[in-house]
């Protein structure tokens, strides 16, 4: 059995017609006629009725037929993917992403290099604080998109945007306090919650956490978020993850006074410094750099 002589049989059941079938194959129709019969002989089963004028596909020929679309469809996409790695095109771009990025920006790039690169495997890793960084630097990952809480050089990075962490709690929470701004002190009693970070070999230091008061640890920053509106503690977030719960009162910004802890943070994307990479890894570096918001905050 040949593709050649699946493609045969394709071709009649398109066109009608061993004549037919031949023309569009640019062949003779004794070509067409023995190549089937030799299907046939090999399969043990008779493909063509041939007791009318024009050919036709029996009832089991239909069922080969069928059989014989998909066998021709997986060596077309067999070719395809052979030919993008031909190209130096890669298997598979894994990029881990810290959750509380800007995800909607990085899904833009994907879904138009999805189109582009569709033999490529595209793995997107959620990481929280440190986790992403960690995948990159234990090459786990091609490509991390995270926040840049120190300088490294042994990564090549650019700035992707920058976030403003707003302390929060729900009016509830915060009605028990007197006042407008506040103390450090005066929540050192109350539970702060916290996002745990994901990086196996978690780093020492740690951004806007109150050592010496209570802590509520959660995997993940929508947990955190639905802990705060329950009124159970008090932390930071994203500002343009508690933007609509601002708006519509549901959560309320605290003001701190003596709040160490920097406010903003910037995102960037990151690669290994020195290494090559393969064309898909490259246009989205490349794509990323182009949407980037230089000095925005989200």
């Amino acid at each position: 059995m040949t593709h050649d002589q699946l493609r045969m049989l394709v071709k009649i059941a398109d066109t009608g017609s061993v004549l037919a079938a031949a023309a569009a194959l640019h062949r003779t129709q004794p070509t067409l006629s023995v190549g089937i019969r030799k299907l046939e002989e090999e399969l043990g089963v008779k493909l063509l009725a041939r007791d009318q004028y024009r050919a036709r596909l029996t009832a089991a020929g239909e069922k080969i037929c069928q059989q014989a679309r998909e066998v021709l469809r997986q060596g077309t996409l067999l070719h395809q993917l052979a030919d993008h790695l031909a190209r130096g095109n890669e298997p598979k771009l894994c990029i881990a992403i810290e959750e509380s990025c800007p995800v909607p920006l990085v899904l833009e790039v994907l879904k138009f290099l999805e189109k582009k690169y569709p033999q490529t495997e595209f793995e997107l890793v959620g990481e929280r604080l440190w986790g992403a960084l960690e995948r990159l630097e234990k090459f786990e990952a091609d490509i991390a998109i995270t926040p840049w809480f120190e300088e490294n050089v042994q990564l090549q990075s650019f700035k992707l945007s920058q976030v403003r962490m707003v302390p929060v709690a729900s009016p509830a929470f915060a009605s028990q306090f007197s006042g407008q701004s506040l103390l450090l002190d005066d929540l050192k009693g109350m539970a702060q919650v916290v996002v745990r970070d994901s990086s196996r070999q978690p780093r020492q230091k740690s951004l806007g956490v109150v050592a010496e008061g209570r802590q509520w640890l959660v995997n993940d920053h929508l947990t955190k978020k639905e802990i705060l509106l329950a009124g159970m503690g008090w932390g930071r977030l994203q500002s343009h993850m508690v933007k609509s719960d601002l708006d519509s009162g549901r959560l309320v910004e605290l003001h701190i006074e003596d709040f160490g802890a920097t406010n903003q943070i910037e995102i960037r994307v990151a690669r290994r410094r020195g290494e090559s990479i393969g064309p898909v890894a490259a246009d989205f570096w490349e794509a990323l750099k182009a949407l980037q918001l230089e000095g925005s905050l989200i």
